[in-house]
């Protein structure tokens, strides 16, 4: 990440952010040579909880219990 500023004097300022972004594309050859493009679902990382299986509890009373999804690589 790259930031930049130029003041430009007492009231007003000049703002550069430079940001190394990546987008999912997919593509693939198509009919006739034709590139055919799809953007993709970025993934969602799951992170590695402590726990497979948890309960929640006000006091002695139990509010919910669940099992934690699966993490992804």
């Amino acid at each position: 990440m790259v930031f930049e500023d130029d003041c430009n004097s007492h009231e007003a300022a000049d703002i550069t952010i430079k940001l190394d972004l990546t987008e999912r594309v997919a593509v693939k050859a198509g009919e006739a040579g034709r590139l055919d493009i799809k953007h993709l679902a970025e993934i969602q990382h799951m992170p590695a909880y402590a726990d497979e299986f948890w309960k929640l509890y006000d006091g002695n009373t139990l509010l919910a219990e669940w099992r934690t999804p699966e993490a992804t690589p």
